[in-house]
């Protein structure tokens, strides 16, 4: 029976059409329907994004990586399409449908790869300094020490920084409502401002600037 091929990375039904692993392979843990789930996020799944260790079954496409980012951020598959509703509203309001991060298509013009950068570094400005360099940290144990400047392309930078983010995600957002997670940076942040004020700052330190996602 004939069957068309799927589509590449450059058509507009990629994102939501795209091929994603079959769930009895083995390789990375991921479905397009829901939220993400702890298996999705565990740190074997995470270092397939690094491609660690090297293996052809640790070898995770764009369109994965992507896809769970968008789910953890809160975009929905939803009747054959990717539904913002209920993304976190401070990225929603600037990407409405799920941006590209990685850059899918791997062609590095300004004109096709400048959005793709541009999605990326928004979503690593959502990042707190506390959790920038948490790859290591967190993987270290199962022989992970990080990347040598000569192997990092655009696409592994970036697959990088998306477990990066993830990472911080599993850890401080994940499970939680947007009603939560402002009380806890209302909470945080009032507290920050109490220890700069016993250390005599006067409530007026410096921190790097971060856009919260809620």
């Amino acid at each position: 029976m004939f069957s068309l091929p799927p589509p590449l990375p450059g058509f507009p039904s990629y994102p939501s059409s795209g091929p994603l692993p079959n769930a009895d392979s083995g390789a990375f843990v991921l479905s397009r329907s829901g939220p993400p789930t702890l298996p999705e996020l565990s740190d074997s799944n995470l270092l397939k994004i690094l491609h660690f260790p090297p293996s052809t079954a640790n070898v995770t496409t764009d369109l994965e990586v992507n896809t769970l980012v968008w789910k953890a951020l809160g975009y929905r598959h939803v009747d054959g399409e990717w539904d913002g509703a209920a993304a976190f509203p401070n990225f929603r309001s600037k990407y409405p449908e799920p941006p590209d991060f990685i850059g899918m298509q791997r062609v590095y013009s300004k004109e096709v790869d400048g959005p793709c950068l541009k999605a990326n570094q928004a979503l690593c400005k959502t990042i707190p300094v506390r959790w920038k360099q948490s790859l290591k940290d967190n993987f270290r144990q199962y022989g992970f020490t990080g990347f040598k400047l000569a192997q990092l392309t655009p696409n592994l930078t970036r697959r990088a920084q998306c477990a990066n983010w993830l990472l911080y995600y599993r850890e401080e957002l994940f499970g939680k409502t947007v009603e939560q997670l402002r009380k806890e940076r209302e909470e945080r942040e009032e507290r920050e401002r109490g220890e700069r004020e016993e250390a005599g700052g006067g409530g007026k330190g410096w921190s790097p600037p971060i856009n919260p996602v809620a």
